[in-house]
């Protein structure tokens, strides 16, 4: 019961932090966040690279929710 609601937590904030970073990429990308240097936001990643990242980090998140949300079913039979 406790990993199981540990493992939400952790889902809920990877896909957090993956959306954050998808928010900072676009905002970046359409000028609206001006880079005081190169980089700074994006955590010295090329675009690419942090669109990759961010995605990454989101599939990964649905993916551990779904793990979870199966262990919570098994614990209630």
């Amino acid at each position: 019961m406790p990993f199981t609601k540990l493992g939400t937590l952790i889902a809920g904030v990877v896909f957090f932090l993956g959306c954050i970073q998808l928010a900072l990429l676009a905002g970046v990308t359409l000028g609206a966040v001006t880079e005081p240097r190169p980089g700074f936001f994006l955590g010295n990643l090329t675009r690419e690279q942090a669109l990759d990242s961010g995605l990454l980090k989101i599939m990964a998140a649905v993916a551990f929710g779904v793990i979870t949300e199966i262990s919570r079913s098994v614990e209630k039979k």
